[in-house]
């Protein structure tokens, strides 16, 4: 097999898409960390919940993330995102997927989620930008997780203006009801578990508008999958602000 660069450094790697130096850098969110066990939001003291999480508790279950958004992860999500390239996204869902084995053997797969439903876009951002980014993301974990994947489940029955710069009170205003389920959408949900993925979470708002509309249509119990999670009252950790929630 030829060697490939590394997605970062473009150091010649075998059979990999990030160099061992590169893959190390990533800022992991480190179970040894404080971050609320609900949302994963990074702490700066000792705590089990996020103040929000406290006062208003989230209809998902549990946030699993893996990485805190910030450099140079988001370089990986941006090229992916905005620039069509298709290896970031597999090299993203491959380290996602990697982090999700591992907590699943530490839950012995005990109440672990039946299918995988990605965050849907409107038909006019996904027609700009040509693809679903988490719609790709979910079809490469579903295959490694051996998880179906039912991307035409939920659809986004309006455009919004996009999340950037919004204050999460706006942004909970804007998605109102963004959301529908399609025909036969109960039948599949009924009584089962679901994870819902997204790439980078910022305030939750659409982790928490997507989840009440799934436990009202009958799934019993809804997980957020996400890559990423924003510190804090930080909307643009990084070099790139996130379009997501």
């Amino acid at each position: 097999m030829l060697p490939n660069p590394c997605l970062l450094c473009a150091r010649p790697v075998k059979g990999e898409q990030l160099c061992s130096g590169c893959a190390f850098s990533l800022p992991y969110l480190e179970p040894s960390g404080y971050r609320c066990e609900l949302c994963a939001l990074p702490l700066a003291e000792e705590a089990s919940y996020c103040g929000r999480c406290l006062s208003e508790p989230p209809p998902f279950e549990r946030c699993r993330a893996a990485f805190r958004y910030d450099y140079p992860l988001d370089y990986l999500i941006h090229h992916f995102k905005y620039y069509r390239q298709l290896a970031f996204g597999r090299a993203l869902a491959n380290l996602l997927a990697e982090h999700l084995r591992a907590a699943r053997a530490e839950t012995h797969a005990l109440a672990w989620p039946e299918l995988l439903l990605p965050v849907p876009l409107h038909w006019s951002r996904r027609l700009r930008r040509g693809f679903n980014q988490t719609e790709l993301m979910a079809a490469d974990l579903g295959r490694a997780l051996a998880l179906p994947v039912h991307s035409r489940l939920c659809r986004r029955n309006r455009r919004t203006p996009a999340q950037q710069g919004l204050s999460r009170q706006q942004r909970e205003q804007n998605l109102r009801r963004a959301f529908v389920l399609t025909p036969g959408a109960p039948e599949i949900l009924a009584g089962r578990r679901v994870a819902l993925l997204d790439d980078v979470v910022t305030t939750t708002s659409t982790a928490r508008e997507l989840s009440r509309l799934l436990l009202n249509a009958g799934a019993s119990e809804v997980e957020l999958w996400a890559l990423a999670r924003t510190p804090s009252g930080d909307y643009s950790a990084s070099h790139w602000t996130p379009e997501s929630e």
